[in-house]
């Protein structure tokens, strides 16, 4: 019995890992006003320019870094497009979705990457967690100290708040958010990434299969800080692994019903936890420089 807790535990965390990155990515943009609704197009670019580039150079880490760069350079776009152009943030977020899901549909129709068998992989430890778990977690303290305890974070939850007083103060409002939208943009990516080359080993069409919406919700639910962000990534990796046990079991569970137990379990969650929560004062709302 205690095994098979601790396995299922393990199981957890592994798959919490890929939405854990994706999260932080969210929580990084939204801190700083910008609402991240094409997370998902970031995340699904992230995960098929990581297994090509993984197979190309033979290191995953190598993957992971030009995946990075990839979602970073959408990010940069997002940013321009939102900060520039102040195109409606979900509006354009759901643009971003659309054509990510369309152009990694049309470059795996077209150099069939779904058909790699990814040689090279993280390395696993006794636990069976590869490296990116452990840099995961420990990104969640990282991101806790950069947000409430450096003057970058204090600055990027103020334009988040009250971009008129970050201006006032001399500070540029949009390099914070453009640097908020890249930074994001980039874990995002990495999330991608590591669930084609280190979850999955593998890519397929549509394999992010909603997760960048579910950061969305891990966000909220956390109450956009890093420790309640990751305890609703664990929810709903517990919902995944629980989805995966049971079709994997069996027991005759109807499978339509398997797959639907992680993102039930997720809005109930946010439905009850969530119902305090403050946005930030700006949020979504474009900003225009006082003359």
């Amino acid at each position: 019995m205690s095994n098979s807790i601790l396995t299922f535990l393990n199981s957890v965390v592994l798959y919490s890992i890929p939405l854990l990155y994706a999260s932080l990515g969210v929580l990084f943009m939204e801190v700083a006003g910008v609402v991240n609704m094409g997370a998902e197009g970031m995340m699904i670019i992230g995960s098929l320019v990581g297994i090509m580039a993984s197979n190309a150079f033979g290191n995953v880490w190598a993957g992971a870094l030009i995946a990075m760069l990839a979602a970073g350079a959408f990010g940069a776009l997002f940013g321009f497009l939102v900060i520039e152009l102040r195109i409606n943030q979900v509006v354009l977020g759901v643009a971003f979705n659309l054509a990510g899901y369309g152009l990694t549909t049309t470059l795996n129709r077209a150099f069939s990457v779904d058909g790699i068998i990814l040689k090279c992989t993280y390395f696993k430890d006794a636990l069976g967690f590869y490296p990116p778990v452990y840099i995961g977690l420990g990104l969640v303290a990282l991101v806790w100290i950069i947000l409430y305890k450096t003057n970058f974070g204090i600055q990027l939850r103020s334009v988040g708040e009250n971009p008129m007083v970050v201006e006032c103060m001399g500070i540029s409002v949009k390099r914070l958010r453009y640097t908020a939208c890249i930074i994001g943009a980039m874990l995002v990516g990495f999330g991608g990434s590591f669930l084609s080359t280190g979850l999955l080993s593998r890519y397929a069409e549509q394999m992010t299969d909603g997760r960048g919406y579910i950061a969305l919700a891990a966000v909220t639910f956390g109450k956009y800080t890093p420790i309640g962000t990751l305890a609703g990534v664990l929810i709903f990796g517990a919902g995944d692994t629980l989805s995966l046990r049971l079709q994997a079991g069996g027991s005759g569970f109807p499978y339509q019903i398997a797959l639907m137990i992680p993102y039930v379990l997720t809005v109930v969650a946010l439905c009850f936890f969530s119902h305090n929560v403050h946005d930030p004062a700006s949020l979504g709302v474009p900003y225009t420089k006082n003359r």
